[in-house]
């Protein structure tokens, strides 16, 4: 059975393909891998395999991200990236296309939106409806985006940070903020390098993150919060390898930093909303999607600073690709919220 429509969530960590409107069939690392030859680049590896590859590789193979900040950087890298996706995911032939909604983040230039759309189209799609990530974010995470009554969402992916109040089915207020996961992964990095004179790759910040950062700022009145790991890397004063162990007090100023950054946004988009809306809030709370919400502690530290409930949506780092998903199986429902000629 031929699956005609999908729901792509393009982003700068991940890339996931939803078909049947909530059916996962791809969520891969959005790199690639390509081998220098004579005359050509060829791809030796996508997703998984290729981010394995990253800061490993020989002179011979390039190992990259073709996506910044939720827009493509590199044109033929996407395009073949995508395409490769499409492969393995599914059918395109030249009988069978498949229609396509993809996200892109709320305020991106018509170039930028161009340059998906043309990327998508060469990869086999018949046809490419675009979708603001932060209505996308909302209607994944089973926000109450048509009714009258506001909701707020927070979807901080791996290269922005999308902030929305909706109401009626469209969004009335948001803004995009060039902060995601990946800048958290690169301040880590920073920091051990600072704290412990040690250097290590994104991979390895990635690792801690996820294990012993925490936005909790009350660190040492709850000491039962702290956690730590040993990590390996490169000494910065000898450059010889070294094992070190990191600790959450480390990097309690430099999340600290990031944290705030985002709760700025949110209070600047709330500045924005009528009165009505931004009472609803008050009321509904906000609601934290993308892979960066799962940050330990970050909404009970987000909810004492606003004074606001902040809650984590059921399936955050699917929340995007889940609403466009729905939007591609239910095209005339949401008809309002796709854009298709750029």
């Amino acid at each position: 059975m031929y699956r005609q429509r999908i729901g792509i969530d393009l982003g700068t960590a991940n890339t996931v393909f939803v078909v049947n409107g909530t059916e996962v069939v791809l969520d891969q690392p959005s790199v690639i891998a390509l081998q220098a030859t004579k005359t050509k680049k060829k791809v030796i590896a996508v997703g998984d395999a290729a981010r394995l590859m990253l800061g490993k590789t020989p002179q011979s193979i390039e190992a990259v991200s073709p996506l910044r900040e939720g827009v493509i950087a590199n044109f033929e890298m996407a395009e073949r990236m995508i395409d490769a996706f499409f492969h393995v995911a599914v059918p395109v032939t030249k009988f069978f296309k498949p229609s396509v909604i993809v996200c892109v983040p709320f305020g991106a230039t018509a170039v930028e939106k161009r340059a998906i759309q043309q990327t998508i189209l060469a990869a086999g799609a018949k046809r490419v409806g675009l979708i603001e990530e932060p209505m996308a974010a909302a209607i994944g995470a089973n926000l109450p985006v048509f009714s009258p009554q506001g909701s707020m969402i927070v979807d901080i992916g791996g290269g922005t940070t999308e902030v929305a109040i909706l109401s009626l089915g469209g969004i009335v207020c948001a803004s995009s903020l060039r902060l995601g996961g990946h800048h958290f992964d690169r301040i880590i990095a920073d920091t051990v390098r600072k704290k412990r004179e040690l250097i290590v790759g994104l991979p390895t910040a990635e690792r801690i993150k996820l294990e012993v950062v925490t936005a909790a700022e009350d660190l040492d009145e709850n000491p039962e919060a702290v956690r730590s790991m040993q990590i390996n890397g490169i000494g910065s004063r000898n450059g010889m390898p070294k094992s070190v162990t990191v600790t959450s007090d480390h990097f309690k100023s430099s999340i600290a930093s990031l944290t705030s950054t985002i709760e700025s946004e949110i209070r600047s988009v709330l500045d924005k909303a009528p009165p009505d809306l931004a009472a609803d809030i008050y009321v509904a709370g906000i609601t934290l999607t993308g892979g960066g919400a799962l940050l330990r502690d970050l909404p009970r530290v987000l909810s004492a600073r606003l004074g606001i409930i902040v809650s984590i949506a059921e399936n955050p780092r699917y929340s995007v690709a889940l609403g466009a998903g729905l939007a591609a199986d239910s095209e005339k429902r949401f008809s309002h919220c796709i854009q298709y000629g750029i």
